[in-house]
C-alpha cells in the first residue's frame, strides 16, 4: 500500500455492522461469535470478519475500526442485539451505537445487498445481516447514539478509554514503523505486507538491519546458519511455530537480496539504523502489551452471555421477549 493509500484509509468515515448467527444454525459446541462488516461513506464493503463475543473480540473490533477510520471515534456501529458482551462494552465505552430489531435486520440485509456482487449474495446470513446493518447506518436508515452504560460496567469507562487511546497509539506506531522501514529498510516492506504483525515484529527486532542477512551469495552457509539460529530462538520464545518463523526469515532474506542497498545507508549508519528499527518495533509492542493488560482485566470482569437469553434468539424461537428483559438488564 502506498503512502497516499495509507492516508486515504486513515481519513475515511466508516460504518460497522455486528450480527450474530442464529443459535439454531450453530453446533452446540460452537463458541459465541459475531460477524462484523465495515463499509465506507459510499457503502463499499471494506472488511468482513468474525470476532468472539468477549473482551478479546471487543479489542479486535476496536483495532479494526481504528485502522479503517484513523481514530477510535470515527465509526458508527449498529448491532442486531444489545445482549452481546461486545455491545455492552461498546455502550460502556460511550461509542455511538444503534440496536435494530430482528425484522429490521433482515430487511436491511435484503434492501442494502449488492445484487451485482455474486460473492456477497452467496455469503452466509450473518454476514449479509452485518453488511445490511452497516449500510443502513451509512444510508441514514439507522442512527447511532450514545446508550447508557450497563450498570455492572459503568466503572470501567476509564479502562475502556485507556484501551482506545492505546489502540490509536498502536495504529500510529505501526504507521511510523512502516515509514521508518520505507526509508531505512525497504526490503522489510517487500517481505512483510504488514510489518506490525507479531511474527514480523519479532523477526525485525532480531534482524533490525539488512546487513545482518546480506551477502547471501558470498556467504550462503554462514547466513543460513545465522538465520536458522534466529528462527530457533524465536520459536523457543513462543513467537510462533518453527516453520512459520523460518518462512518469515526466508522471505526477508530473499527480499534483501532483491532490494538494492541505498547509498545513504552506509556502514557508518548501520548501528543507527538498527537502533531506530528496534525502537520503532518496541513502540508497537509496548502498545500491544498495554492493550493486552487491559483486555485481560476486562476478561476477568466480563463473562460471555449464553446465547439463549438474547432477545433476538428468543424472538426467532417465538418466545416472549418481555420475560427476558430482566435477565438482559442484570448484566452481560
Amino acid at each position: 500500500m502506498s503512502r497516499e493509500e495509507d492516508d486515504a484509509v486513515a481519513l475515511v468515515r466508516v460504518y460497522c455492522g455486528l450480527a450474530s448467527a442464529d443459535p439454531a444454525d450453530r453446533p452446540a459446541s460452537a463458541g459465541s461469535t459475531l460477524t462484523s462488516a465495515v463499509v465506507d461513506d459510499a457503502g463499499r464493503l471494506l472488511h468482513v470478519c468474525e470476532i468472539s463475543d468477549d473482551a478479546a473480540g471487543y479489542a479486535q473490533l476496536v483495532a479494526l475500526l481504528v485502522e479503517r477510520s484513523g481514530g477510535p471515534s470515527g465509526a458508527a456501529i449498529a448491532a442486531d442485539s444489545d445482549d452481546h458482551t461486545v455491545t455492552s462494552l461498546l455502550s460502556a465505552a460511550g461509542r455511538p451505537l444503534a440496536i435494530a430489531d430482528d425484522d429490521s435486520v433482515d430487511d436491511f440485509a435484503e434492501r442494502f445487498a449488492d445484487d451485482d456482487s455474486l460473492e456477497e449474495m452467496q455469503s452466509p446470513p450473518a454476514e449479509r445481516r452485518a453488511v445490511g446493518l452497516a449500510r443502513a447506518l451509512q444510508a441514514g436508515a439507522l442512527s447511532a447514539v450514545t446508550l447508557p452504560a450497563p450498570r455492572d460496567l459503568a466503572g470501567y469507562k476509564q479502562v475502556l478509554s485507556a484501551h482506545a487511546a492505546l489502540a490509536s497509539g498502536r495504529h500510529s506506531a505501526a504507521v511510523a514503523l512502516r515509514e521508518v522501514l520505507r526509508e531505512l529498510y525497504p526490503a522489510a516492506l517487500r517481505a512483510y505486507p504488514d510489518p506490525a504483525e507479531p511474527v514480523s515484529l519479532a523477526v525485525l527486532d532480531a534482524l533490525p538491519e539488512p546487513g545482518m542477512l546480506g551477502g547471501t551469495v558470498a556467504r550462503g552457509r554462514e547466513v543460513s546458519v545465522a538465520a536458522d539460529a534466529i528462527a530457533a530462538h524465536l520459536a523457543a520464545d513462543g513467537v510462533a511455530d518453527a516453520q512459520e518463523i523460518n518462512d518469515a526469515v526466508t522471505a526477508l532474506r530473499v527480499a534483501i537480496s532483491e532490494t538494492p542497498r541505498r547509498a545513504a545507508v552506509n556502514r557508518a549508519l548501520t548501528s543507527a539504523v538498527a537502533e531506530t528499527v528496534r525502537q520503532a518495533v518496541a513502540s508497537v509492542r509496548a502498545c500491544d502489551a498495554g492493550c493486552e493488560a487491559l483486555v485481560s482485566a476486562l476478561s476477568a470482569r466480563v463473562s460471555t452471555p449464553a446465547p439463549a437469553p438474547g432477545r433476538r434468539a428468543a424472538a426467532r424461537r417465538g418466545e416472549s421477549v418481555g420475560e427476558l428483559t430482566g435477565l438482559s438488564n442484570t448484566g452481560t
